[in-house]
């Protein structure tokens, strides 16, 4: 955590892991020998290496607690270190493993808290108020001042002195819960889908639930569920009356007590055109599912501990769970679900923050152009640290969401809706978005699908590789209809014209006039060129979008029928 340069006459302390494993303390040996040794025969070993004889040293012990705490936690899960023992390198070895070290050991450990860090071997620098008290506290016995750091930045929102109706983010009570009631159903899925099932039967806005065996073939109902999904049922483009009748529904059936949340402000929610997790049965592999539970059995594991092995086996659940069907910056959104004070969301809306308000860059190392764990958790590991900032813009992964969710910068406007950007690469399909949700007078003032299929397929015409959705952006900038992105889905919001714009890739893209040639892109085709071709007396007779289905051009007759699709079919 700590990232402060070091001044002048600064030196070193060292706090150190002494478990092997998670579970095999050698504090008893260490203290017996008067050593100190790295567990790990590859990590960490130039870090060992700079450790200088003289430098101060303590074994800590990281973890989480809830209860039998010195001040009132509210219920939020604190960080705690236990300072086991204290001492002086003697000799380092320079093996990268091994320190001489004379120990005075405390029975029982002193427990520090808040302040604290994920990492085995945490190199702490004086010229802090947090890292000079924490100095202070391990190696002068100074007693911590709790209240200083209950009501820092960092912390304040979840432990602070603020009046209650002034504390935000009250939801997040709600949500973990809902997360630790969900892990309870891991193996007992038919329990738990058999109960969401019956939900979707009081519930009109749950017709998400039905599974395809083959492909373009009616299915049935969902046999299976991930956790993310079972949670999704109540975190996407639906009203917030809605929201809390689905989640008061499953709180029921998980045995929640908390109170359903008043407000999901910041919440960022999934697009009504994916909702799983996961793919259709003919598209899923048999473990996708296992894959996406064990992701969120480790990643509350590893928000509960501070211990390295926890780290790495979410590390490896997250970058298996990647590669799956269906999972995408979707992931992020739900570790932020489940834990929105330990895990940030990587919705559109916090992207752009991140990346424009606060110039972190997001690595995208992954599959699909995604993050990978170990771009996730530097993204983790560089808010985390600067969080704890007196002048920095947000103190948590919650503060960040909301900011996120109000950010306007040059090229976008503030968003109510934080959604999946992931849906932006799928062809819409918005079955619960009615058009009454847009008012009729505002609606008109955009062209409708139809009408943009045509300038759609000419901002295409190079044969180049085009992104949708910075084409969507040309042909506003074209028609000078930026300022009508303020009209949006209301379940969603997305801009209108991108939502049509999307409708016009879609037709396009059934009229064989375009192809997808990857995730987010869209290319005309050899029948599209050949249509741009025709004269503009020809190109004027299409006007509806069944037009590109019932009236060929004379160019194409080779080509097989396309059976017409009307709107009633696709919603």
């Amino acid at each position: 955590m700590n990232s402060k340069p070091e001044g002048a006459g600064a030196r070193a302390c060292w706090f150190v892991g002494a478990s092997y494993g998670g579970t095999d303390d050698q504090t008893p040996r260490f203290l017996q020998e008067g050593t100190w040794e790295n567990g790990y025969r590859d990590k960490y070993l130039d870090t060992v290496k700079s450790i200088q004889v003289g430098d101060r040293i303590a074994i800590k012990s990281s973890y989480t607690r809830k209860h039998a705490l010195p001040f009132d936690n509210r219920g939020q899960t604190v960080s705690v270190m236990a300072i086991k023992a204290i001492g002086k390198v003697k000799e380092n070895l320079g093996d990268g493993r091994t320190l001489k070290v004379d120990w005075k050991p405390f029975d029982p450990a002193r427990e520090w808290y808040f302040y604290t860090s994920r990492i085995t071997i945490w190199r702490v620098l004086p010229g802090d108020w947090t890292t000079d008290a924490l100095i202070g506290f391990a190696f002068e016995e100074k007693a911590q001042d709790i209240n200083r750091f209950r009501n820092a930045p960092y912390w304040r929102e979840r432990f602070g002195d603020s009046a209650v109706d002034k504390r935000r983010f009250n939801w997040t009570h709600f949500y973990e819960a809902v997360a630790d009631k969900l892990l309870t159903f891991r193996n007992r899925r038919d329990e738990l889908l058999s109960g969401i099932h019956a939900i979707a039967e009081k519930v009109d806005c749950m017709s998400i639930l039905n599974d395809q065996y083959q492909e373009n073939i009616p299915g049935g109902p969902l046999k299976d569920i991930c956790p993310f999904t079972a949670m999704g049922i109540f975190n996407r483009g639906i009203t917030d009356a809605n929201r809390k009748t689905i989640a008061s529904e499953l709180a029921g059936l998980l045995g929640v007590s908390e109170p359903v949340p008043d407000s999901f402000e910041g919440i960022p929610v999934l697009n009504n055109q994916r909702t799983w997790f996961f793919g259709y049965s003919y598209k899923r592999q048999p473990d996708d599912i296992d894959t996406l539970w064990e992701v969120f059995a480790q990643a509350i594991a590893f928000a509960e501990s501070d211990d390295a092995e926890a780290r790495s086996a979410f590390a490896a659940a997250y970058d298996k769970a990647t590669e799956s069907w269906g999972v995408g910056w979707n992931l992020t959104m739900g570790l932020y679900w489940i834990r929105p004070w330990y895990f940030p969301t990587l919705d559109g809306q916090s992207q752009r923050y991140i990346s424009k308000k606060l110039n972190i860059q997001i690595g995208m190392n992954g599959p699909k152009g995604r993050c990978n764990a170990g771009d996730y958790l530097t993204v983790l590991d560089t808010l985390e640290a600067r969080f704890q900032e007196d002048a920095y813009p947000v103190h948590s992964f919650p503060e960040l969401s909301l900011a996120a969710w109000l950010f306007k910068d040059s090229g976008t406007s503030a968003n109510p809706y934080a959604t999946d950007p992931d849906a932006q690469d799928d062809e819409p399909d918005d079955g619960e978005i009615s058009p009454d949700e847009i008012a009729a007078d505002l609606k008109g003032l955009l062209p409708k699908f139809d009408d943009l299929m045509i300038p759609f397929l000419k901002h295409l015409r190079d044969r180049q590789e085009h992104l949708a959705s910075e084409v969507y952006q040309n042909l506003k900038s074209e028609m000078g209809l930026e300022k009508y992105d303020v009209i949006t889905l209301e379940s969603t919001g997305q801009p209108l014209f991108d939502n049509r714009a999307a409708w016009a890739k879609s037709y396009l893209k059934k009229a064989e006039l375009v192809d997808f040639p990857k995730r987010g892109y869209v290319q005309i085709s050899e029948k599209g060129l050949k249509l741009l071709n025709l004269p503009q007396s020809e190109l004027y007779k299409y006007k509806r979008f069944t037009d590109f289905f019932s009236v060929a051009p004379p160019v194409s007759d080779k080509l097989p029928p396309i059976v017409p699709y009307s709107m009633d079919d696709i919603l």
